[in-house]
Order: C-alpha cells, then structure tokens, then sequence
C-alpha cells in the first residue's frame, strides 16, 4: 500500500515539475469581482433554466498573465447544482480543466478559475461549458483579450 502511495506520488510530482498543465484536474469555484481586467461575453441562459446564465470571461494582470473563468450566476429561487469545463489558448500556451461540481445557492454569481499564463502582450482566447444539473451546454462563442 505505500509502495502504490509512494508511486502515486512520484508520477503528481514528477508532471508538476515539467510543467504539463492539467487535463482534468478540478478547479474551484471562488467570488467574482470584474473591473477593467476582465474581458468578459454577454451572459448566455442555460437550456435547463432560464434563471441560470453563464459567460466566459479572459482575465489579465499586470504581470502579463492571463487566465479564462467561467462565470455562473443563479437567479432561480433554488439552489442548483453547477460543474464546468474551460478551455484557454495563449501565447503558445494550451489547458483544458474541469470546474469541481459544487452547490450555486439562488442570488449567488460564482466563477471557476482556471489556472494563470504568461502571455505577455499576445491575445488570449477562453472557451467554456456549464453542466446545470447534469446537462452541458457549450458557451455560442470564445472570449478574446
């Protein structure tokens, strides 16, 4: 049994030193404050809910680092039960990851963030899903910075 730990282990430690970004490891989800940092597209209604949008957003800083975050807001009376996927593509750099499932109580806005990239002054391109109580839906269209 430490012998499987240990190899485990190995082979988490070993991808996070060549620097692989994650294919499908879960992200959280966490507030969501925009200011001029943000480029985000129109919210779009998920097909189980009306009550339930989401867009992609691309966000930079002022070291050159950018990320995509998929951005959840719930304005039914009910608590809904939310994952996602993202996508980012930028400066040569790629990752896909999937957004832990998680409870969105009803008047919350929630966003999953995907992990930061240095892309310098180059455009940055965001994909997003949401899955609403067990349905995905494909954002109509990608961000860009």
């Amino acid at each position: 049994m430490r012998y499987k730990a240990l190899a485990v282990t190995a082979v988490a430690v070993g991808t996070v030193a060549l620097g692989a970004a994650p294919a499908s490891a879960d992200e959280n989800w966490g507030p969501v404050s925009t200011n001029s940092t943000w480029k985000c597209n129109t919210y779009e209604k998920h097909s189980v809910s009306d009550n339930v949008s989401y867009k992609p957003c691309v966000v930079h800083n002022s070291n050159g680092d950018a990320q995509t975050v998929l951005v959840v807001q719930n304005r039914a009376s009910v608590a809904v039960a939310i994952g996602g996927w993202l996508h980012f593509e930028g400066a040569g750099s790629e990752y896909s990851v999937f957004c832990a499932a998680s409870t969105l109580n009803p008047g919350y806005t929630r966003g999953c963030y995907g992990p930061s990239v240095h892309v310098g002054s180059a455009i940055a391109k965001g994909k997003v899903q949401l899955e609403l109580n067990g349905v995905w839906n494909d954002y109509s269209q990608p961000v860009h910075n």
